[in-house]
């Protein structure tokens, strides 16, 4: 795997674990009438999807598990039409999405060699 996949995968990971820390203890109903947390979350959501366009191809055909193109949509709903994102959607990407995508990140990055050139 190329360094910067490595890294972005790792940024990734962080972002998750960020949302995690915003919505740790929550409940949707929390969620729902919490805008700060909203606003944070649907941000950092919306990071993780700007970041994974810069994922080689290379690394998306190998991992073809990963919904990696279902990530950038997020973003671009999230981006294009913030006023109008379904925060149940939201709330059920942070909740089921994202720990499962952590968990599949996490594997890639214990099982990969970097590629040194």
């Amino acid at each position: 795997m190329k360094s910067k996949d490595r890294i972005i995968i790792q940024k990734i990971i962080t972002y998750i674990e960020d949302v995690k820390q915003y919505t740790d203890g929550l409940e949707a109903k929390e969620f729902l009438d919490d805008k700060k947390t909203i606003t944070a979350c649907a941000f950092t959501v919306s990071q993780i999807g700007e970041i994974v366009k810069e994922i080689t191809e290379e690394t998306m055909e190998k991992y073809f598990s990963i919904p990696w193109n279902s990530i950038k949509g997020m973003r671009n709903r999230i981006v294009h039409d913030y006023e109008n994102v379904d925060l149940s959607v939201l709330w059920g990407t942070i909740k089921e999405s994202l720990p499962d995508l952590q968990d599949k990140l996490k594997d890639i990055i214990l099982n990969e060699k970097e590629d040194i050139f």
